[in-house]
Formats: C-alpha cells, sequence, structure tokens
C-alpha cells in the first residue's frame, strides 16, 4: 500500500505549518532580529504571563534545551526578566519586561497586519470554519 502524499492530511499540514512559520518568520526576523523560537517564547509570555521553563516547553512546544538556550538569549538582549519562585526556589520564573512588551506590541501589529494580507484570500465564513476544523483536530490528537 502506497501513501499519496498530495492526499495525506499529517503531510499536508506539516507542509502547510512549514509555509508559515518561514513567512512569518520573515517579519520579525529581518525587521527585529529574532529566531522562530524567540518568537514563539516571546509571544507566550505575552500570552500567558509569568512562567518557568517547564510551562513555556509546553506551551510553545519546544524541547527544554531550545527553550534554555532562549531565555539566556532573551535575558542577554534585555527582553525578559527571571526570578526565583517563591514557593520553590529551585524554579526560575521568566517574564517580560517593559522592552520586551514593547517588543512584542512592535511584532504583534506586524503580525496581524501579516495574518490580514493571508486571511483575505477566504471569505470570513471560511476562515472560522478552518479555525474551528483545526481546533478539532487538535482536540482529537
Amino acid at each position: 500500500m502506497e501513501i499519496d502524499l498530495e492526499q495525506f492530511l499529517p503531510y499536508q499540514l506539516n507542509q502547510m505549518a512549514n509555509l508559515i512559520s518561514d513567512d512569518f518568520a520573515r517579519v520579525y526576523q529581518q525587521k527585529y532580529n529574532l529566531t522562530i523560537p524567540q518568537w514563539r517564547v516571546l509571544a507566550n509570555l505575552a500570552q500567558y504571563g509569568k512562567s518557568n521553563a517547564k510551562d513555556l516547553c509546553t506551551q510553545a512546544n519546544m524541547d527544554k534545551s531550545t527553550v534554555s538556550r532562549v531565555i539566556k538569549s532573551l535575558l542577554q538582549r534585555g527582553y525578559v526578566e527571571a526570578q526565583l519562585n517563591q514557593q520553590d526556589k529551585r524554579v526560575t520564573q521568566v517574564m517580560l519586561n517593559e522592552q520586551g512588551n514593547a517588543l512584542y506590541k512592535l511584532i504583534a501589529r506586524d503580525a496581524q497586519n501579516w495574518e490580514a494580507q493571508l486571511a483575505e484570500k477566504f471569505s470570513k465564513q471560511q476562515q472560522v470554519q478552518l479555525l474551528n476544523l483545526l481546533k478539532e483536530l487538535k482536540g482529537a490528537l
């Protein structure tokens, strides 16, 4: 039995995810000099607030070594602050600082413009339907 990759949903979703990620990455790589993992951690900190490395791994779907390197680089660049968890001194929590929040807002504006250009290829109903189908698929896994 052979698999027709043009009809194989996992393959098509992966191809689309890579194309979208690479295209959107140009927005923040060229303009803000961020890598894909740096953007993902920045966005997750903006969305969920103070987090530890373990939570960021789950939220951003990245491995621990990548998240640790990203946190270190964002600390060095002055976009995040780290503090020990008061309940468990073994855990360091990371949060966006003022500079990180300002950067996130700039990128978020650009991201919304990029998304609007992508979405204009579909009707509002198709956009809602696509998001609902993706949520359903995610829930099934």
